[in-house]
């Protein structure tokens, strides 16, 4: 989703350049990206996002330089299982059908897209609706019945309780049909706050990759020399002072993780003792099994990745980084 945050980033501030919306709504077969995709195209050439490997996106540009500012949506079925050197499977290796819909942004639809980063932004996961036969009708929805859009009915339950029913943080976007008609729906999540404590060298390639990869990353230490912009210029925040103390002030919800790195026994001991209480989406701490059975007193509990990361036999900063970005992954993308 790290795209699609970064589009809507663009489409909150000021921006008047025409733009093209463009997403993925079905992948029969396999694709490089699958349903939920977004990229947006603008007039003077620029994108956000990818929709494919590189096989459909000067096809998109071409596309989208039609649709700019005319508020026309269209959806375009490309056949990638093609053998014909003229099909659009040349060299792509997808073996799929991936239907992509395009969309103007207009006034109406660019408010809505500003009102669904405001709940984002409230940390409310959010329901997208798109029918796909009367493409002005749309919604978005919140756990809370807070709908806005353009929608000329009552948005059937069935839809709703995806919202309520899908695991923290899994991906969902797929075909519904209602009453014979299509739709395509997705849940939108907020952006995933990470919070590493440590903040050492080690730490550093871990936090510019979890950066990349789509989590707001925040960094706690009681050093303020290694604490700073100049080693995590993207960091949402940075906060000096002992760990454990700094985590009693901040509201952690069961959308957060965090990563414990200091290599300090204490200060993971007191860090974990304030954790256990909490039921958070992810928590990890460095180190061997054994040294974190010594933190717990005994058992490793169920709720705490311990050695953190993927076993892939990582060695040094960057591979382990690599590990735990890999294990984070996969806590939100397990099947439903």
């Amino acid at each position: 989703m790290d795209y699609l945050h970064e589009i809507l980033d663009i489409l909150f501030i000021e921006h008047n350049q025409p733009t093209v919306l463009a997403q993925i709504v079905n992948v029969d077969g396999s694709s490089y990206r699958k349903e939920g995709a977004w990229m947006l195209l603008e007039e003077d050439g620029s994108k956000i996002g990818v929709i494919s490997g590189g096989c459909l996106e000067n096809d998109l540009k071409y596309r989208a330089s039609e649709l700019f500012s005319t508020g026309r949506v269209e959806i375009v079925r490309y056949d990638l299982s093609s053998e014909d050197d003229l099909g659009w499977g040349v060299g792509a290796g997808c073996n799929g059908v991936v239907s992509v819909l395009l969309r103007d942004i207009d006034d109406g639809f660019r408010h809505s897209l500003i009102s669904l980063k405001e709940q984002l932004n409230k940390m409310e996961p959010v329901l997208y609706i798109q029918s796909l036969i009367h493409f002005e009708q749309y919604a978005f929805s919140t756990k809370t019945n807070y709908f806005f859009g353009h929608f000329p009915f009552e948005i059937p339950k069935v839809f709703i309780e995806k919202l309520h029913t899908t695991p923290l943080l899994s991906h969902y976007a797929e075909l519904k049909s209602f009453k014979n008609e299509p739709f395509f729906l997705q849940i939108i999540w907020p952006k995933p706050n990470l919070y590493i404590i440590g903040a050492g060298e080690d730490v550093r390639p871990f936090a510019h990759l979890a950066s990349n990869t789509g989590y707001s990353v925040h960094i706690l230490d009681w050093r303020e020399a290694y604490c700073t912009r100049n080693y995590y210029p993207f960091a949402q925040s940075l906060r000096i002072g002992e760990p454990d103390y700094l985590l009693k002030g901040i509201p952690l919800s069961n959308l957060d993780s965090v990563v414990i790195m200091t290599h300090d026994f204490q200060r993971d001991r007191k860090v974990l003792e304030h954790l256990k209480e909490l039921q958070l989406f992810y928590i990890g701490i460095l180190g061997s099994k054994k040294r974190t059975e010594r933190l717990m007193g005994g058992k490793i509990p169920d709720w705490l990745h311990s050695p953190v990361g993927l076993k892939i036999g990582a060695e040094g900063p960057k591979e382990i980084s690599i590990s735990i970005m890999a294990e984070l992954i996969q806590s939100r993308r397990r099947k439903l």
